[in-house]
Order: C-alpha cells, then structure tokens, then sequence
C-alpha cells in the first residue's frame, strides 16, 4: 500500500534548489481518483465531499491534506477532529464544517507512476490538471522564493510552518527523507497560573481588566506541591471561557511555547517550559478576584452581590439576544435531539458559550477576537437553522484579533443584519465580515436589508460607535 513520503524536521534551508509550501493544520492523506470513484488510501475517514474529483476525468493518485478551516479561513485541527468524528456526516455537519482538500504532489498520472520525478516536474503535471475547487485547492508552492520569507509570511497569517522540498527529488513514498525539511512555528510566552485539573494547569494573560483566561497547558509536571498553598474559592479569571477546575491565587508565572492563537484570541495547544521563580504576576489587588476560605459561609453582603451581578447578567443576555433567536434556536436543536444527535450537542455547547459572552458585565471593550467567537457561536447556529440560505464569509487579518472594540457591538450588528436582512429573504443571503489589518472591520449583506429595519440609533449610541450604511452595507469602524 502506498504512504505518504515524510519530512525531517529541521530550520529553514538555505541556498538554491528548493522549493516551499506551507505546512497545513490537517490529515495527510493519499488520494486514488480513478472514472469509478475515489479510494483515500490510509485513514479510514467518509469524506463524500471529494467524490468531486473525479469530474477531473483523470486517473490520478494525489498527496494533499484534508482540512477544516476556521472563522479566519486558516485550517483547524479541532474542528477537523469535529467532523471526521462522525462516521456518516449529516448535511448540516458538511455545511457547518465544510471539508477541503489541499494537493501538494502527484504520484500517479493515467496509469503511469511519477514518483522517480523530480519534484518540479511533478508539480508541473500537477498544476495542469483541472482540479474542481473550492472543495480541492492546488497548496501554493514557491519555488524562487527565499525560505526565510515564506516562514514569516506563515507566522504572519498562524499556519503550521513550512515545507522545504528539494527540486530535484524523487517521491520516496513511506520513508522520512532530508530531501524535504519540515520547519515548524514556535512562539514562547509568559503566562500566569489560576487554577489546575486533571488534565492540566489553567492559564492567563494579564490585561487591564484582570487575568484573561489563555489555555490549558497539558504536559506539565507535577505541581501540587507549589500550587496547593495558593488554593482560592474562585476562579481568578474575568470573563468566560475557562473550565471547571481547582482555583489558585494568580501568583505563579510560567513561560510556554504555542504555535499560534485560535479565532478567539487563546492559545493554540500550549506546551510547557518551566515555571518563572521570582517574576512577579503584576497583578494588583484591585484586579484580581478576592480568594474565600472553603470553610467560611458566605456572608449577607457577598449573596447580595451575587444576586446584582444574577440580575445584571440577565438584562446583559435580554438586551443581546431576541426572544425570536431563542425560540427559534431551541426548536431546531429540538428537532435535532431525533435526527443529529451529536449536532444537537455542539448546537447546546455553541447556547451555552454565546451566553457566557453576553454575561461579560466587567468590561465594556473586548479584543475583536473575542467578539469574532461570539459570532461564530452566532452563526452556527442560525446555519442550523437556514441550511443552505445563509451562507458566510469571514476574512479577519490575524493582526486584527488584539483590537478593541465595544461590547457587544460586532454582535448586534451580525444578529440585526441576519434576523432582519438575511432571514426574510426567500433564497437566503450571504453575510460578509472583513478587516484588514488597519482598516475599518466591515459588514456586509448580499440582500436588500432595508435601512429602517435596523436600530442604528441604538447601535450609533451603544459606547459611542460611528456606523454608516451604504445600500446593504453596514459598517462599523473601530475606535
């Protein structure tokens, strides 16, 4: 059976006679494309999606790497894992999770074998083929560019690294040859301690609101001994996201490495490197969540201000969410309970997350990477509801995610433009939200949303946003 051919890991290669593609988040697979169908050799995953190729009307055997791409379009192994997880993928699963297939080499053409050719060559016969996009994507190959130069343009946009082959290399199909040269993307970070599970240590970021929640780091070795001392009643992290777990007063700084950030702005699969002795947390107390003895019943005062903060929670996820939406979004998860089971799960995760944001009440501006996963929960599950009709596109520039803006604005614009827009049109529309890295974060709708039928008035007084509308454009520029 044929195999993939493997890369050493190594720098970047210097000097001519080299080739780069990036390296993609996904699962490297073989494809036998034959009139008669496609064959993936290896995994055992259903991916009906690449039935397409043999539109190509050419025998073909194909290396590439299946992919899921993220709300910022760069391929995401969790949501990969998501939808390989189900053996018989529903249409809603292949609508919500949308497969590609990345071709970086070909080892066999109409019959004839062409792994003895050299890799240009190969990549020729590759380029002219009529692979049927968007569903198969030929991966970008640079061949007269400087390594260095690629590697940084895959930092710059949070891919995996770069893939250095040989121009002049064979496909040694199975065997781990330096003839192709696998550099990866590693960046280290300080981070703060708050709390530790049995799968791991919980970490944050300190920001001028208090610590924000970053990552679970996994690999860790044991530090009961240092975090047992500082055990606390509550988490110290504001705002949502971080799960159940023992709590520690945020003292302990750490330094670990992560490859790059997920859409909302965390740490993607974090590694450790070792605690920091002596490197203060800067922290104030103004900033971080008071600790309370386990053995200590809460006092008069402190249940009052659970119940204000109950109260202020609840106005928080009325003013943001239409009863509409709700009702709308718990009859299809209902429906869904008999048919997709395990949508109806990710349907119940993606109610519970969009609540936790609207019940941020301690900041009044939030990274945009934060909003932009409001959002994605958003329109996960109004794809649930619309199908087909509502179709998205997301382009952020990852040098966007840090900027502020106000809480909830980005939200409220995307559900007006849907539930009033998108939503009574009779074919559906398509919702586009962009940013570039210095420009203004725009929305806009493929159909006539009618002016008056949006709270601009509301919207233009919420924290002082400036928004204009041009036809069914509505724009919102950051502050």
């Amino acid at each position: 059976m044929l195999r993939p051919m493997l890369a050493t890991a190594g720098p970047v290669p210097r000097g001519d006679g080299w080739a780069f593609e990036f390296a993609w988040d996904g699962l490297r697979t073989l494809a036998d494309v034959s009139p008669g169908g496609v064959r993936l050799i290896g995994p055992a995953v259903d991916c009906p999606e690449l039935d397409v190729l043999v539109t190509a009307r050419r025998a073909m055997v194909l290396d590439g790497t299946l992919v899921v791409p993220d709300a910022l379009g760069r391929p995401s192994l969790a949501r990969l894992r998501r939808r390989l997880a189900v053996p018989r993928p529903s249409p809603a699963l292949l609508r919500r999770l949308p497969l590609a297939y990345y071709v970086s080499d070909l080892l066999a053409l109409d019959g004839r074998s062409t792994v003895d050719l050299p890799y240009t060559e190969r990549r020729t016969l590759l380029e002219s083929l009529p692979l049927p996009g968007p569903v198969v994507e030929l991966a970008p190959s640079f061949g007269a560019a400087d390594g260095a130069t690629v590697l940084d343009t895959a930092a710059r946009y949070g891919l995996r690294g770069v893939l250095a082959k040989r121009a002049g290399s064979p496909y040694r199909p199975g065997r781990r040859t330096r003839a192709w040269v696998e550099t990866a993307l590693r960046r280290s970070i300080e981070v703060v301690i708050g709390g530790w599970s049995a799968s791991g240590v919980l970490v944050g970021e300190v920001t001028r609101a208090g610590l924000r929640y970053a990552g679970l780091v996994r690999d860790t070795p044991d530090l009961t001994a240092e975090l047992a001392p500082l055990r606390a009643a509550r988490s110290p992290f504001v705002g949502p996201g971080a799960p159940a777990a023992r709590w520690v007063r945020p003292e302990l700084v750490c330094s670990v490495t992560y490859r790059r950030r997920t859409a909302g702005g965390r740490l993607e699969r974090p590694s450790w490197d070792g605690l920091l002795p002596g490197r203060s947390s800067l922290l104030t107390p103004s900033v971080v969540t008071p600790s309370v003895a386990p053995s200590v019943a809460p006092s008069v005062a402190e249940l009052s201000a659970e119940l204000r903060r109950a109260r202020s929670e609840v106005d928080a996820l009325r003013a943001q969410t239409s009863p509409h939406f709700l009702n709308n979004v718990f009859s299809t998860i209902a429906a869904y309970l008999h048919t997709d089971p395990d949508l109806a799960r990710e349907l119940l995760d993606d109610v519970a997350a969009l609540t936790r944001h609207a019940f941020r009440t301690d900041v009044t501006t939030v990274p945009l990477a934060d909003e932009l996963t409001s959002v994605e929960h958003y329109l996960a599950l109004q794809s649930a509801r619309f199908g087909p009709r509502l179709r998205v596109d997301v382009r952020v520039a990852p040098a966007a995610l840090p900027r502020p803006v106000p809480l909830p604005a980005l939200h409220l614009a995307v559900s007006h433009l849907v539930e009033h827009g998108i939503e009574h049109e009779p074919g559906g529309g398509t919702l586009t939200l962009t940013c570039p890295p210095d420009g203004p974060l725009t929305l806009a709708a493929s159909t006539a949303v009618r002016p008056e039928s949006l709270p601009l008035t509301a919207l233009r007084d919420l924290l002082g946003l400036a928004l204009t509308v041009d036809g069914p454009v509505l724009r919102i520029r950051l502050c």
